[in-house]
């Protein structure tokens, strides 16, 4: 395939389902299966006081906030707060969370590569 287009308003959405996450949303734009790449383009909606519970993975994301504004908790002890513009990378295997601290949707893209495992766990650990 040479090339691909696509738009979010046709694009299946599917509710993020990590542990007890809540009010958070998922589309795959770019995927191995549909295109064949070695990483994946999704996009995520954060309703307000909605999070992404504490957990870890073997691929490594990099994160693009479009709108909005969010708490990300990282490792141990690193909270970094984003909003429009700002940009993160989150390495293989390190804890990590997402909470939307604004009043208004968070949204953002994900990058990421498919290693050859492809799980979640989750932590029951605050943000």
């Amino acid at each position: 395939m040479d090339f691909y287009t696509g738009n979010i308003n046709n694009t299946k959405i599917s509710e993020v389902k990590i542990g007890n996450s809540r009010d958070v949303y998922i589309q795959w734009l770019i995927t191995k299966e549909g295109q064949g790449t070695v990483y994946a383009v999704r996009r995520f909606v954060i309703k307000p006081k909605g999070f992404i519970q504490m957990h870890y993975h073997e691929y490594y994301e990099s994160l693009y906030i479009i709108k909005g504004k969010c708490k990300v908790c990282v490792g141990d002890v690193k909270q970094v707060e984003l909003s429009a513009g700002d940009y993160i990378f989150i390495n293989s295997n390190v804890k990590h969370a997402i909470v939307n601290v604004g009043d208004e949707d968070l949204e953002f893209l994900c990058v990421i590569n498919y290693p050859e495992n492809m799980n979640i766990t989750s932590l029951n650990e605050n943000c």
